[in-house]
């Protein structure tokens, strides 16, 4: 029917394909605008039916969606929890090593003790190292003030070894607290007429007891020099410079010190050390 009129046919077959393209234009719009739902929507339904699906996820690379019966996905990995950082342990102490004798009574014992008396350690069943040890601080002083010792010896005629032998039984060795606060290691007090010289009590007899203060260990060797050539002692010089028993007498006997073995413990500090070579 439709070959009898030929321009009618060509008309509606124009008009079916302008309404194609235009349905198919709509559908394109509509698909474009709602794709990602569409996509949603088929997941959903593909899950639905597959319900063996498998997800794996590391943390260190992306994920990894798996397909129905992947059974060999790998398993969720996560990282450990940082641990907190533990303390510092103090290190153990190595058997035999350190001074053993610190923690028991060294500090008891005088630093001269074991110049004093050599044999002391071993008649009280003390650790040698303790006597070891205070000995060495002695020598020490020794190394510190012997050439301040010499050159007070050869200015003002007092041995090296009766000064020396002085400060350390005075000062314990540098160790007292007259020393180490006044830098007075000869007990020096103060004079009635010292202008411009500072004084500190260190009892609690007599306010009155005050020892010199000095800038520098050097001044209170001075001051010790000064002292011994004063009227008091000044006869001792007669001695010369070896003879330190005759010094170490003539100090006790002019009154230097109240202890009744002050002379002999001046000997024996200097035969101890050997102090006597510093006399030249």
């Amino acid at each position: 029917m439709l070959t009898k009129y030929p321009l009618m046919n060509k008309n509606l077959t124009s008009g079916s394909a302008t309404v194609g393209n235009f349905s198919v234009q709509i559908i394109g719009a509509w698909i474009s605008h709602r794709w990602f739902k569409l996509f949603l929507l088929c997941l959903s339904g593909y899950i639905f039916f597959h319900k063996d699906i498998s997800i794996s996820v590391g943390m260190n690379t992306a994920g990894r969606w798996g397909g129905a019966g992947m059974s060999s996905a790998e398993p969720v990995s996560l990282p450990a929890a940082p641990k907190e950082p533990r303390a510092a342990e103090p290190p153990k102490p190595v058997a035999g090593s350190g001074k053993k004798w610190q923690d028991r009574r060294a500090n008891t014992f005088s630093n001269l003790t074991f110049v004093l008396s050599p044999d002391y350690g071993e008649r009280k069943g003390l650790d040698p190292a303790i006597a070891k040890e205070k000995v060495q601080v002695c020598k020490d002083y020794v190394t510190r003030y012997a050439a301040t010792a010499i050159k007070e010896m050869e200015v003002y005629g007092i041995p090296a070894s009766i000064t020396l032998a002085q400060g350390l039984l005075e000062s314990n060795a540098g160790d007292s607290r007259l020393s180490v606060e006044s830098n007075n290691h000869f007990g020096i007090k103060c004079r009635s007429k010292c202008r411009g010289c500072t004084c500190r009590n260190y009892t609690d007899d007599d306010i009155y007891d005050m020892f010199r203060v000095f800038e520098s260990p050097w001044e209170s060797f001075r001051e010790h020099s000064k002292l011994i050539d004063s009227a008091r002692y000044r006869h001792l010089k007669k001695l010369g410079s070896s003879n330190y028993k005759g010094w170490a007498y003539g100090l006790k006997k002019a009154g230097y010190a109240t202890d009744k073995r002050y002379a002999e413990k001046l000997i024996q500090i200097i035969e101890f050390l050997e102090l006597h070579e510093y006399d030249g």
